[in-house]
């Protein structure tokens, strides 16, 4: 019962488009990011929560006395982009949910409040305090889980449904990055991209003669030609995953502008090995760098990176590299520290034995480059809702997941939550 509720609580999410817009008294991120915290709000005050909306930047939902247990979501979601084959504001079709956030994040933070409702509604009791916090601002500069640091203390032991299963004990470092750069000769306008951690999905630009190159149309204009490519929209941690249009409009700019042709071999590479960023260490792997936007004035081509960092190496290190391998103005617009928890800890352990029950695997912890609200303060880890093997539809068209993998999602919190929180668990 408890999950039918909760898939259908998913739905009348999914329905509200929660995008960062222009502020309005309900939210500092816009009037669809303040109706669905206060929509959040409304929904764990029923279930028996003590709640709270801070001015609309995130919503806390508080149940049970004790060490407090943090369960960090995000309300807010990536544009909903186009080419969609179902609804992005929500639809099911042959046993698959679709919409913009069912995955992220909107369906695993409903998947968690429900399972803790159930437990309750069961006669469990809550050994310690679980905190809910509901984001605003996750996709689009954090600017929610800043003004709760400003406000209150971070629970020092929780996890954010907004990675990956089995359970993430390392998260690499984040940085965003914009390269200011001489425009190109024979280049008029570059535009493409609309989130840096997005891959690019189209891209355009206008120059002085014709090109022919796979992939981009070129078509007369005002004198000049336009140039368009199409892409394949992904995650900006996992570049490979997705098909990025920049680069195929910067190395067709390449056979006409030789700076142009530079510039395609220093930026389109997803292992930052243009850029001299093809670093790696053995704690988390290989660094990787999406080009998620591109713009451009009458003398000038701006480029944002997203570039995902191994736990050994600093943010300050990356920029220095890139100022070398490719004199320019790089400014910082974002930045998450590495993050990583010991593996022995009761928290993972706990995480990952609810996970492996379920499921009957044998799995162990995952580093991943994606951030989570996991970083903001020690001892705090990522959960789900990904499972290992199935295809990733973060940030792309068509974001879905089955109903199946949904009540399984739902049943390993349910076990998690039971495990570390309820008065069943021996330490309590």
């Amino acid at each position: 019962m408890g999950f039918e509720k909760a898939l259908n609580g998913i739905m009348e999410f999914l329905a509200i488009e929660s995008v960062q817009s222009a502020p309005c008294p309900s939210s500092p991120f816009g009037e669809g990011v303040g109706r669905i915290l206060e929509k959040f709000a409304s929904l764990a005050k029923s279930m028996g929560f003590t709640v709270h909306n801070e001015d609309g930047y995130y919503v806390t939902a508080d149940i049970g006395e004790g060490e407090p247990f943090a369960i960090l979501g995000h309300l807010d979601t990536v544009p909903l982009g186009e080419g969609w084959d179902f609804s992005p504001l929500g639809e099911i079709a042959g046993g698959v949910v679709y919409g913009r956030g069912v995955l992220d994040d909107k369906g695993p933070l409903l998947l968690c409040l429900y399972a803790a409702r159930q437990l309750i509604s069961e006669g469990y009791i809550p050994c310690r305090k679980i905190r809910f916090f509901a984001g605003g601002n996750e996709e689009s500069g954090w600017k929610c889980a800043e003004r709760y640091s400003q406000v209150d203390k971070w629970p020092c032991e929780g996890f954010s449904p907004d990675a990956d299963f089995p359970v993430i004990a390392c998260e690499k470092g984040v940085l965003h990055v914009r390269l200011t750069l001489p425009l190109p000769e024979h280049v008029r306008v570059v535009s493409g991209g609309e989130r840096v951690n997005v891959v690019m999905d189209s891209c355009l630009a206008v120059c002085d003669a014709p090109v022919h190159s796979e992939g981009v149309d070129c078509t007369p204009f005002k004198g000049g030609y336009v140039l368009s490519a199409s892409g394949k929209p992904a995650h900006g941690s996992t570049p490979w995953l997705g098909e990025n249009a920049a680069h195929k409009v910067l190395a067709a700019l390449g056979e006409i502008s030789p700076a142009a042709k530079v510039l395609a071999a220093k930026l389109c590479t997803t292992d930052g090995s243009g850029i001299d960023c093809a670093l790696s260490d053995k704690e988390s792997g290989a660094l990787t760098c999406n080009l998620g936007v591109l713009s451009s004035t009458k003398d000038h081509l701006f480029a944002e990176l997203d570039i995902r960092y191994p736990v050994t190496f600093t943010a300050e290190e990356i920029v220095g590299r890139i100022e070398k391998a490719l004199p320019c103005r790089v400014q910082v617009t974002g930045e998450h520290l590495p993050h990583s928890v010991d593996v022995n800890s009761p928290l993972i352990q706990g995480l990952l034995s609810a996970y492996n029950e379920v499921t009957g695997s044998s799995d162990s912890p995952l580093t991943i480059g994606g951030a989570t609200y996991a970083r903001v303060a020690p001892g705090l880890a990522a959960f789900g809702p990904c499972f290992p093997g199935g295809i990733p539809t973060i940030h792309q068209r068509n974001e879905r997941a089955s109903v199946a993998d949904l009540k399984k999602i739902y049943d390993i919190y349910l076990l998690a939550l039971k495990k570390l929180c309820f008065k069943n668990r021996e330490i309590c």
